[in-house]
């Protein structure tokens, strides 16, 4: 089948301003009232039409080369679309993507300003129209003949599908620093995901919506909250390992060392009050849907 054309470079941009940071985004706000979504008790999903939602931010090193492979290796007979969040970017992504748009059709929302990666994320699925929404990073390090596994894990009957990187290819003192916080993650909420902070991961867009706008104490963190809310929700979800990929371009985003003392302290405080939420509500944690793992 031969793609539709795009929109003209001028046409397919939205642009975002700060309120999207505080949409819903406080106790008792928009986001708490919103409906739950059904959990469904059915063997299986049909599997539908996907957006693939990237996050980006200063990467005119890999953009176009990340978009142009998940392009081209879009699952047979699903329809995928790709929508990029630009946070604000000050290089030439901006210039990139428009460029890009003439090739693919390829939707972008630019923020006016860098709002964070959770944020860029929930203007992603906010602006998801299909059925299912997937998400993966802007730096090229996850693959993407690993997508169709995950449909795979959704179409059987979960609410999410989410990635094990194996093996990790990040740096030694990013992956003790997860590693620790995977531990708090365990005893303050028995979280039993093995990777709660990849990337690459596939939901219903209802779930991940509903999610997501709950999600309010933690931006750059947003995806260890997120599987919080997910598991406590009683959602069903499932694990496969996958690849992961060393940065092959651009340039790392990695937080400074000299930054990671502050950084982990702001993340200890965001659990406690995640934690504080989850017992005035007198969450039953033992409640969680069954987490199952499958290979690819």
């Amino acid at each position: 089948m031969t793609p539709r054309l795009p929109p003209p470079p001028t046409q397919g941009v939205t642009e975002t301003s700060l309120s999207h940071r505080f949409l819903g985004n406080e106790p008792g706000g928009e986001a708490d009232r919103l409906e739950k979504p059904v959990i469904r008790e059915g063997p299986g999903n049909p599997l539908e039409d996907v957006t693939l939602v990237i996050p980006s931010r200063n990467e005119a090193g890999a953009i176009a080369q990340v978009v142009r492979e998940w392009w081209g290796s879009r699952p047979p007979g699903i329809k995928t679309e790709i929508l990029v969040v630009d946070d604000g970017s000050t290089d030439a992504t901006p210039e990139i993507l428009r460029e890009l748009q003439r090739e693919i059709p390829l939707r972008v929302v630019r923020n006016t300003r860098s709002l964070g990666y959770g944020e860029s994320l929930k203007i992603g699925v906010r602006q998801t129209r299909t059925p299912w929404v997937a998400f993966t990073d802007g730096d090229g390090q996850y693959d993407p003949r690993d997508l169709p596994t995950l449909l795979n894990l959704v179409r059987i009957g979960n609410d999410m599908a989410i990635g094990i990187r194996t093996p990790r290819q990040d740096p030694f003192l990013r992956k003790v620093v997860s590693r620790v916080f995977r531990l708090f993650l365990s005893v303050f909420f028995v979280l039993r995901a093995q990777d709660p902070t990849v990337a690459l991961r596939v939901g219903r867009t209802e779930v991940v919506r509903f999610i997501s706008e709950q999600t309010r104490y933690m931006n750059g963190a947003f995806l260890n909250e997120f599987m919080v809310r997910l598991d406590q929700g009683g959602y069903r979800y499932a694990e496969a390992p996958i690849r992961h990929r060393a940065r092959r371009w651009g340039e790392s985003k990695n937080v400074p060392h000299w930054l990671l003392p502050k950084v982990s302290v702001q993340q200890i405080i965001a659990l406690v009050r995640l934690w504080r939420e989850f017992h005035r509500l007198g969450v039953d944690r033992s409640a969680s849907a069954p987490l199952s793992t499958e290979s690819p």
